[in-house]
């Protein structure tokens, strides 16, 4: 069934409240939603959506424009095809992988609805009904820190990621003691600094917090800073913004580099090369995150789905930004969090999710195959 139309749209997505990293604070990110459709007028959905341009080469503007390019090599093929649709993107753009995952995420959508199966299945078949997540708490002070990881705990959550960074060290230090103190049994911490502490003061954190039961998330900026300081870490290392491709991936596998991994669908181009690197972190036995920078239903159902696919001793689990900003596309079943888990959404195949024609206003572009 051939693709014949790609409708592209902008999407709003603000915080509802104060979601702060080491350099930046998320404001009103604009997210990018394509309806890509078959001549039978089957319609799939994806999504993309760069928090801040801050912490990846990528921003939401460039995804649109990126787009202008990529959606109309997609034209006229088969979207249960995935690989074609990756080698037509492959011969008119080099890079740009955020832009790719849009239009990824959409076929895997249209190809579970033409083949009436969820995407989950399509993507190996699930190996957790409920999938872990995990819940930010943004940079603040010990009190403020430690009052949410109270109370997200006792709303179920069992998987915590403390923001820290552009500030004096000892203040990041003084929150994740804080945070420590307030931890149960059984809740895991991860301090994310988002690229955010030179290696001087990644080796000082983890040296102050030699006692504490955490990973160190992307601590400093690039991988040659990274190898400079794993010998000196007292904690695990999870490597998030320089996990880009499955060639980088594999070398820091391979080199014992990373510990773990924080991998976004948007960032490594769309859930079919996320799978080629799930399968990798799952025979190598790392663990790893499904996640992406931001965004509403549509790619947050494509990271549960893929999260759903984990063996779960290696699972860091799924992030959902909903949470953060509180809108939804499909308002029945768009995917939730209770308790610490999120299900999939079971409104039919595909991703699961019934999104209403128009739902998203006028397009901002639309594509077709050219006339003569």
């Amino acid at each position: 069934m051939p693709i014949a139309e790609v409708r592209v749209y902008r999407v709003p997505l603000a915080a509802r409240s104060s979601y702060t990293m080491s350099n930046s604070t998320v404001a009103v990110p604009e997210s990018t939603v394509v309806e890509v459709a078959c001549t039978d007028g089957t319609v799939g959905h994806g999504e993309a959506c760069m928090a801040s341009p801050q912490f990846q080469p990528a921003h939401n503007d460039g995804i649109r424009a990126a787009l202008r390019i990529l959606a109309p090599s997609i034209l006229g093929l088969d979207p249960r095809r995935i690989s074609q649709v990756h080698a037509a993107m492959d011969a008119v753009m080099e890079g740009n992988r955020e832009a790719r995952a849009v239009l990824d995420i959409a076929c895997w959508d249209l190809a579970g609805k033409l083949l009436d199966q969820p995407v989950v299945d399509l993507l190996g078949g699930r190996l957790m009904d409920d999938v872990t997540t995990y819940h930010v708490i943004g940079i603040g002070t010990p009190d403020e820190a430690a009052s949410a990881a109270e109370r997200l705990q006792s709303e179920g959550h069992t998987r915590l990621q403390l923001k820290a960074g552009g500030r004096p060290v000892h203040e990041d230090v003084a929150c994740i003691r804080a945070v420590a103190d307030a931890l149960r049994p059984g809740t895991d911490l991860a301090v994310d600094t988002n690229r955010g502490w030179s290696t001087a003061e990644a080796i000082a954190v983890s040296e102050a917090c030699a006692g504490i039961p955490m990973s160190m998330e992307q601590p400093c900026a690039t991988e040659q800073e990274l190898r400079a300081i794993k010998p000196h870490l007292r904690h695990p290392l999870v490597v998030d913004e320089n996990a880009t491709d499955l060639p980088t991936i594999a070398r820091m596998v391979s080199t014992g580099l990373a510990d773990g991994f924080g991998l976004k669908v948007s960032r490594l181009g769309g859930l079919a090369p996320m799978r080629a690197v799930r399968d990798l972190c799952m025979a190598a036995r790392v663990p790893m995150s499904a996640d992406d920078a931001w965004g509403g239903d549509v790619v947050g159902s494509a990271c549960v789905a893929l999260g759903a696919t984990l063996i779960a001793q290696f699972s860091r689990g799924a992030w959902l930004a909903h949470p953060y900003h509180q809108v939804h596309y499909d308002q029945a079943n768009g995917p939730r969090i209770a308790g610490g888990f999120v299900t999939l959404p079971d409104a039919g195949p595909g991703l699961g999710l019934d999104i209403g024609e128009g739902d998203f206003g006028e397009p901002e572009a639309v594509y077709r195959p050219r006339t003569t």
